[in-house]
């Protein structure tokens, strides 16, 4: 009975063995995890970003209701119409109705219709408040109208504000408002879910006797005539680019890609480290199979442990970002709006690579003669050429995509492919390319220190677990170095300029004609801009301005000069640059310019240093809007002098007339606004305070936004960058230590102290800091030059080179301080050999 039971039993063990060899698995990845931190690590954290940023892609694109409320058509009626309430009965009534609907059958429901009246207030900032007369149980209220606290207005004198225009006014829910000369009782806060900076006061429909413009909202085929002066809208359509989500899935697909190479490093050195036990059950009847099944379960219950790991964090992360994406994407966002597909598809592609990276080490380990496998020798490193010829391949096919990407501001289709693709194809050469570095210092340390050779030459010895290290290192620097590199070539754009308008502690206080022209536009300059104010007018301004300084505790007043209709403007289009002031004597003085620092035939002065180059600029020397330059009253190609001394804050003297241009056009300068600057930030009440000072003036104010600056921005790159390349440097340093414990024990049975382990430690981590800082550098570099190809002197003309010293020379400085901290305590590996 026995044998016959032996005799049906399969040869190779069957599901009893499997299941053996499975439990072996999870009991080798309990035992050594910390071994496998850095492909957890990264599975982790490539899920994690991938749920973060297809959370961030989808939602980011305002709701295709932003504009309208979900409405098809609006008809905008002007104040000015001496018909209005007729031509808003007329239109309501046509758009609403059943008679020019031949779709609809007697008798059916009539068409949604919403009808808003709209009136701009003054409100003493360059930015006007929008009073709006709207039914919030409107058909297409709910796309652009929410209540945040409190409740709607209902009748007379109830107003409910938007968040930012009750912190502008400083009040709030039971507190009074006072606008446009009227008193209103706030009942609530609003908000357009579609657009949060949108800036209005909400009331009960028929409080507005004079609106500006009348907005008539249905859904219904205009094939009604409209009024005279109706004008006919239509929200924007979708986009015919690809999804975010669907580029969020490619690229994430792609990182896994290069998480799989890191991967197969990470389950090499596990394979060779578990080669005599492998070996043992091989000896002890286990098949091929059995020994691959052994890493494939092991490499399946990391990628299983990180995916889940990586999906929570990221779903952690996503709605704790979700109020900050809200206030930089200018919309409200519903946390759980995930593409949910996508996540998935990942999330299974995550496992899928850990399985797969396991496999390869598992072919070559079961591959290994028994013999071989007991002595513990693993088979001698591949060489580094053989991966370094296709990452070279794939860094120049990157290079090329990227060169025919269309550069900056290209939209299209092809482009976004085309940029995609070579940055992928750039981090996978980076990858596979990188490796081929390890060799470097060891061909360079021959009259380094022994603990500094022994160091670098163990980089080059045992190579799967450097190359996987480096690698990560690479990729972590190459982001922050093309992430530096993007936003220089954002803020770089001196037509098109973007950051902060002014440090936290001024203020611009316009005059009505100077707060035209405080938003750069040729269609507010000219008029009134073009008007010199009388004056009577100016020396009331110039009092009132006094009065706001002296309010905010503070007498460092400058005049601002400027004249009339100069605005600098681009020649394709019209574009306009922004509006020059006059460099006075005071305001040379305040920024510590000398005349003779002044070119004498430089027409303008400017901290934008862009401007000096830029091509096809004019400057007008009447008010036009022509894109044409007569020699008579236009200024084409001014020439632009250069000056880091002057302000760089958009609202700021960035750009100013030099004193030849003033004689030589024989222009008559005269005072457009005035800055102000305190000791300390300016704070809310003081903001509310000069507002409503210069609003009873009939000045207007402009104060700090919230763009931030191009330091912030390289700041937080690199730092990031840092932080995850040091912790990849953390890992890779534990695991140094413990696969070289036994040259460590020779080492110390030799006679070496702490101090040569120490050193040990510290130059390998300094090693691999350095090398990845380097190739990820020189590879964001590559990218860069080649995606700029035709705007480096426009885009890369300022090396970020604090951050560039941080990551060169930091990363390695640190790595090196931290492997020698860490290397402090002797191993319990060094004084015994473990068990197998």
């Amino acid at each position: 009975m026995t044998a016959r039971a032996a005799r049906r039993r399969p040869p190779n063990g069957g599901v009893p063995a499997r299941r053996a060899m499975a439990r072996w698995a999870w009991r080798l990845f309990r035992r050594e995890w910390r071994q496998q931190l850095l492909v957890l690590a990264l599975i982790t954290v490539a899920v994690a970003a991938t749920v973060l940023g297809a959370g961030i892609a989808t939602n980011t694109p305002p709701p295709p209701d932003a504009a309208f409320g979900g409405a098809r058509y609006a008809v905008v009626l002007p104040g000015s119409d001496p018909h209005l309430a007729a031509d808003v009965a007329s239109v309501t009534a046509s758009a609403g109705g059943t008679a020019h609907r031949p779709d609809r059958q007697a008798g059916a429901a009539a068409a949604p219709v919403q009808v808003v009246a709209q009136e701009n207030l003054a409100t003493g900032t360059v930015n006007p408040v929008e009073l709006r007369a709207e039914d919030p149980r409107g058909p297409f209220a709910p796309g652009t109208l929410s209540l945040v606290a409190g409740r709607y207005p209902a009748g007379p004198a109830q107003v409910a504000l938007t968040p930012q225009v009750a912190s502008l006014y400083d009040t709030g829910v039971g507190g009074r408002w006072h606008a446009a000369g009227r008193s209103w009782r706030v009942t609530g806060l609003v908000q357009n879910p579609g657009n949060l900076r949108d800036e209005f006061a909400l009331v009960a429909p028929g409080q507005i006797a004079a609106p500006d413009s009348v907005l008539i909202l249905f859904d219904a085929t205009p094939s009604f005539a409209l009024p005279k002066q109706a004008a006919l809208e239509a929200p924007p359509g979708p986009g015919s680019g690809l999804s975010p989500a669907v580029i969020a899935a490619v690229v994430a697909v792609f990182g896994l890609l290069l998480v799989s190479l890191i991967a197969v490093a990470g389950f090499t050195v596990l394979a060779q480290r578990r080669l005599r036990a492998l070996g043992m059950v091989s000896a002890l009847g286990a098949t091929d199979r059995h020994v691959r099944l052994v890493m494939v379960a092991n490499g399946a219950v990391v990628g299983t442990l990180a995916t889940l790991a990586g999906a929570a964090t990221g779903l952690l992360l996503w709605f704790a970002y979700v109020p900050h994406l809200q206030a930089s994407a200018g919309h409200r966002i519903d946390a759980l709006n995930l593409p949910w597909w996508t996540i998935a598809a990942v999330m299974a592609c995550a496992v899928l690579t850990a399985i797969r990276a396991a496999r390869r080490p598992a072919r070559a380990i079961a591959g290994i003669p028994i013999v071989a496998a007991l002595s513990g020798h693993p088979p001698g490193p591949r060489p580094a050429r053989r991966a370094a010829i296709p990452g070279l391949i794939l860094l120049a096919a990157g290079a090329y995509l990227l060169a025919f990407a269309g550069g900056w501001g290209a939209t299209g289709v092809s482009d976004t492919l085309h940029l995609v693709g070579g940055l992928v194809a750039v981090v996978l050469g980076a990858v596979l390319a990188g490796p081929l570095c390890i060799a470097i210092p060891a061909a360079l340390a021959g009259r380094a220190p022994v603990a500094v050779r022994l160091a670098v030459r163990d980089l080059a010895r045992y190579r799967a677990r450097s190359g996987a290290a480096l690698s990560a290192i690479s990729v972590t620097v190459l982001i922050a170095v093309l992430a530096c590199l993007l936003a220089a070539a954002r803020y770089s754009n001196a037509v098109d300029s973007f950051g902060p308008n002014l440090p936290a502690n001024q203020v611009v206080v316009y005059t009505p004609s100077g707060a035209a022209s405080a938003g750069f536009s040729s269609q507010n300059l000219c008029p009134p801009a073009g008007e010199r104010p009388a004056a009577v007018a100016l020396r009331r301004d110039q009092a009132g301005v006094r009065a706001i300084a002296a309010a905010l505790r503070t007498g460092n007043v400058l005049t601002l000069e400027t004249a009339t209709g100069l605005l600098l403007q681009t020649t394709d289009g019209g574009t306009d640059v922004g509006e020059p002031y006059v460099a006075t004597p005071a305001l040379l003085a305040r920024y510590g310019i000398r005349a003779s620092q002044i070119n004498r035939a430089a027409v303008l002065l400017s901290s934008r240093a862009g401007l000096t180059g830029a091509p096809a600029l004019q400057l007008p020397l009447r008010c036009s809007f022509s894109n044409a330059c007569p020699p008579d009253s236009c200024i084409a190609r001014p020439r632009i002098q250069a000056l880091t001394a002057l302000p760089a804050g958009l609202a700021d003297p960035n750009l100013v007339l030099s004193p030849y241009a003033v004689r030589r056009y024989g222009l008559h300068p005269y005072p457009a606004a005035w800055l102000i600057q305190t000791r300390q930030p300016l704070t809310a009440p003081e903001i509310n305070a000069a507002r409503q000072r210069a609003e009873a003036l009939g000045l207007t104010i402009q104060t700090k936004n919230d763009s931030p600056s191009l330091t912030q921005l390289q700041s937080w790159a690199t730092t990031a960058g840092l932080l995850l390349a040091l912790g990849v440097l953390a890992m890779t340093v534990g695991l140094v230590r413990s696969e070289t414990a036994g040259d460590l024990r020779v080492l110390t049975a030799a006679g070496a102290t702490g101090k040569t382990r120490r050193g040990i430690t510290s130059a390998t981590a300094a090693g691999l800091g350095l090398l990845g800082a380097l190739t990820g550098t020189g590879v964001a570099y590559l990218a860069a030059v080649a995606y700029f190809r035709s705007q480096l002197g426009e885009r890369l003309d300022h090396l970020p080179a604090l951050d560039l010293v941080l990551i060169l020379a930091g990363l390695p400085v640190i790595a090196a301080a931290g492997g020698w901290v860490l290397a402090g305590r002797e191993p319990s590996a060094i004084a015994s050999q473990p068990a197998e």
